[in-house]
């Protein structure tokens, strides 16, 4: 009897440990060992998680190690097996696929004829019925400072000298990430979309814009200490200047040094207008997204709409479960802007997967000294097909980025007298050198989807009611019993320079 309730308490230990132990994995190729990204884990039907950048998954907390999972990626078997029988690596076998001659014969298009097909059956093919969807969206900004010189040509201020400059300049960090992550769910379709946030985690790094900002205060604080009556402040940067008298730059640093006290009533306006624009910033970037479909006009990404730009090879065919798909690269022909490569079912040229990337800036400016690329614009869409056949989006990836310089002189002059007869009493002359870089990525996966008519989406009523945070170093925590996208090794070793508490 002893014997059986040990063991019985033993099974129930078991059982409890495995529901509230995260189960995951990797996924890898079989045969080369690579990792595999943005696959399809399937533990339910309209449920299942994709893949990180890194390959790793992570199945929602509570699966029964006796349910299946299945698993599917482009160019690759599709896997079956118990979760009971997952180890740290799952691999999976690279299809191979027969055609035959009578295959080919049917199915010999051109590039461009496979896309103006994929076009002509976009209404056919594709959802566009009002739905109800559980999504996460990450949003990633990095900051890169190549280079940040700054040279003192001359400067009658003691207090001011290279020394001064280099040793303030070794205080900005050259690098800054930072990331906001999403959950909610989505209602709507392509057109009409309300959203309803659920959990917001800021992983905040303010350490540039501390640099930045205390080399400003430290330099506002000595100009402030040359400055006597009657002078004013003159700052020129080639032919652009303007100046400010004595008077107006000492208000407006007490300004800035003596934030006033606000009111309970002012704070808790301030709050509600927060949670306000996290829900409106959230909205706006998944209606971004969904404006930048491949089927829209006027998007920046215009494969689709000016093929005649581009040159498409259609390199072979893979399996995509039951389904049989082109693999058609595409590159430009005629100083078109974007590369990339696309997977459309030969069946019913349904697009499946779509990655590009930029092969030259998309704009350039350059002005006085001042310049600026739009040197970063790459992407990924992933469709998966429904119980009806229709592709319904899953996972939609955008980067965008800019390269910024400015070689150019900077004078600050501390004068005094009228505009017609002064006196110059203090004069510092840089030579300013500074090139940085800022690329700002979304990922947006789409998670459940539940059917629903045009009367229940317009009897769905959202609030700005979530749960918000804001971290200085990640919090794996914070997502505990929520299906959300595996953090690649970046986040995970998050840590703001800045070591303040967490706080809302």
């Amino acid at each position: 009897m002893r014997t059986l309730i040990i063991q019985a308490l033993l099974f129930i230990s078991a059982t409890v440990f495995s529901q509230q132990t995260e189960i995951s994995a990797v996924l890898a190729d079989a045969q080369t060992k690579e990792i595999i990204p943005y696959a399809t884990i399937q533990y339910g039907e309209n449920k299942g998680v994709l893949t990180n950048d890194e390959g790793v998954f992570v199945l929602p907390e509570g699966i029964s190690e006796n349910n299946k999972i299945k698993v599917s990626s482009l160019g690759y078997e599709e896997t079956e097996m118990l979760i009971s029988e997952l180890k740290d690596t799952l691999f999976i076998k690279p299809s191979s696929i027969t055609l035959t001659e009578v295959f080919l014969s049917d199915k010999d298009l051109s590039g461009e004829e496979i896309l103006e097909k994929v076009l002509a059956n976009i209404d056919s093919n594709y959802n566009f019925n009002y739905a109800k969807k559980r999504f996460f969206y990450r949003s990633s900004y990095f900051n890169d400072i190549k280079r940040m010189d700054m040279e003192v040509e001359e400067s009658t201020i003691p207090e001011i000298d290279q020394k001064f400059v280099n040793n303030a300049l070794t205080q900005i960090p050259r690098y800054v990430d930072s990331y906001m992550e999403y959950l909610g769910d989505f209602y709507g379709n392509y057109e009409d979309q309300k959203v309803q946030v659920i959990k917001i985690a800021n992983l905040y790094n303010p350490t540039n814009e501390q640099g930045v900002e205390e080399l400003g205060e430290r330099m506002e604080q000595i100009i402030k200490d040359n400055l006597g009556e009657d002078t004013y402040v003159k700052i020129k940067s080639g032919l652009l200047g303007f100046k400010m008298d004595s008077e107006e730059f000492l208000e407006e640093m007490e300004e800035a040094e003596e934030p006033k006290e606000k009111t309970a009533e002012e704070k808790t306006k301030d709050s509600i207008m927060l949670y306000e624009n996290l829900a409106n910033g959230i909205q706006s970037k998944l209606l971004a997204s969904l404006k930048g479909m491949f089927w829209k006009d006027d998007i920046t990404f215009d494969v689709f709409q000016k093929s005649r730009k581009y040159e498409f090879e259609v390199e072979g065919y893979t399996q995509i479960g039951n389904d049989i798909a082109y693999v058609i690269n595409f590159k430009p022909k005629r100083g078109a802007d974007f590369k990339g490569k696309m997977f459309v079912s030969t069946e019913d040229f349904g697009l499946y997967r779509l990655d590009y990337d930029n092969v030259k800036p998309l704009k350039k400016f350059k002005l006085f000294g001042v310049s600026n690329k739009k040197d970063v614009f790459q992407g990924k869409m992933i469709f998966a097909k429904d119980k009806n056949d229709k592709y319904n989006l899953k996972y939609v990836e955008r980067s965008s980025g800019n390269t910024f310089g400015v070689s150019r002189p900077l004078k600050i002059l501390v004068k005094k007298g009228k505009w017609y007869w002064n006196k110059r009493l203090k004069e510092l002359d840089l030579e300013m050198d500074i090139v940085a870089s800022d690329v700002s990525k979304g990922q947006w996966i789409i998670y459940d989807e539940e059917e629903m008519d045009k009367e229940a989406y317009a009897s769905v009523e959202v609030n700005n009611q979530f749960d918000y945070k804001k971290f200085k170093k990640y919090n794996a925590e914070f997502w505990d019993g929520y299906n959300v996208m595996e953090p690649n090794q970046a986040i995970k070793s998050f840590s703001a320079m800045d070591e303040a508490e967490d706080s809302e």
